[in-house]
This record gives structure tokens, C-alpha cells and sequence, in this order.
């Protein structure tokens, strides 16, 4: 009889880990992503269990295609599967940006969670090698305004995304290594974490 094999993680916190998304993470995921209050700031609403379903096979394509993409973030106390956090390619403007983005179950709002879990995406973005990340969030998601700027990006700009007025966080890392740039300096980054 052969093992299964287990999903590749990627990072890990205190608190939790975050991995590849498996097609067994369907049942524990689908209630998440059908949460009207989850998914209030997303582009296409909540999804039905198909959606979800369709989701966890993109991320496998999105793995191999990119290396990386949206990934499961499991709660270690519980060892649940609470939501998602991870890097997104997007076009922005006709120019190539790293988007972190995160949702994560209701339960676990409010406990600092969805900054540390969008933390492990930025890092991973850096490890990866990019040099810049965005967050796109619309004015009135204020909670993550607050994640973003927890985790060092700046207000850059407001566009349009898919037909929705966002603002652009940004973070950029200077090609000296270990020194962030843009608005805030290395000292003041650590200062607010």
C-alpha cells in the first residue's frame, strides 16, 4: 500500500503553517469560501462547493506553471485548515506585480492571524526572489488596510481592478540584500512589527 503524499510546506510561524493545497482540502475549504463575510471583498462573491472544487485544481496547475500560488494555512493548535494566503501574478497598469492575498475563516478573525499568515506570503515572495509585493484592497476593507501595513506596505496609488477602485500597497526590497525600501526605512519596518 502506498502512503499518500504529504503537501509540500512552504513556511511556518508560531502559529501556523502554510502549505500546497491538496485536492483532500476540499470539504474543510468549501464552507470557508462560501462565507458571504469571507468572501465580501472578493471579485466574484462566494463560492459554491464546485467552485471550490475548481479553485483547488488551479492551484496544482498554478504550482507547477509559476511555483507557487494560493496555499493552505493550517492552524497548528487545532491543525485545522482555516483559510488561504499565498502570491498571486497579476497585470496591473500593463506591468507584471506579485499580489499577496489571504482569506481566512471568520473564527479566526481578529486574533492577528491573517497578518502573520499574509507575513508568510510576503516572505516567501522575497525568498523567491521578487524584489517588490502589492496588496490590491478596496478603501473600505479596513481590517486589511491595517494587515497590509502590519506587514510593511505602503499606500501607492489607487486603480481600477476588474472594474472595482482599489488602492495599491506596495513593499520593495533594495537590491542590497536584507534592506527593505520605499516609505519606510529598514528601522521603522521593525519598529512596527
Amino acid at each position: 500500500m502506498t502512503k499518500a503524499k504529504s503537501p509540500r510546506v512552504i513556511a511556518e510561524s508560531d502559529r501556523l503553517i502554510l502549505r500546497e493545497f491538496t485536492a483532500a482540502d476540499l470539504d474543510d475549504l468549501a464552507p470557508i469560501l462560501a462565507d458571504p463575510e469571507v468572501m465580501r471583498f472578493s471579485v466574484g462573491g462566494p463560492f459554491t462547493r464546485q467552485n471550490t472544487a475548481e479553485f483547488l485544481s488551479r492551484c496544482q496547475v498554478e504550482y507547477q506553471r509559476l511555483g507557487f500560488w494560493l496555499w493552505a494555512v493550517v492552524h497548528k493548535k487545532d491543525r485545522k485548515l482555516i483559510g488561504y494566503s499565498g502570491l498571486l501574478e497579476q497585470f496591473l497598469d500593463g506591468q507584471r506585480e506579485i499580489e499577496v492575498a489571504y482569506r481566512l475563516a471568520t473564527a479566526y478573525w481578529g486574533q492577528g492571524l491573517g497578518t502573520e499568515a499574509a507575513r508568510l506570503a510576503r516572505d516567501a515572495a522575497f525568498r523567491l526572489g521578487f524584489k517588490r509585493v502589492i496588496s490590491l484592497i478596496e478603501p473600505a476593507n479596513i481590517a486589511s488596510i491595517r494587515v497590509a501595513e502590519k506587514n510593511g506596505l505602503r499606500y501607492e496609488k489607487d486603480t481600477v481592478y476588474h472594474h472595482l477602485s482599489v488602492r495599491v500597497y506596495a513593499l520593495e526590497i533594495s537590491s542590497e540584500p536584507g534592506v527593505l525600501s520605499g516609505k519606510s526605512n529598514m528601522e521603522n519596518f521593525l519598529q512596527e512589527l
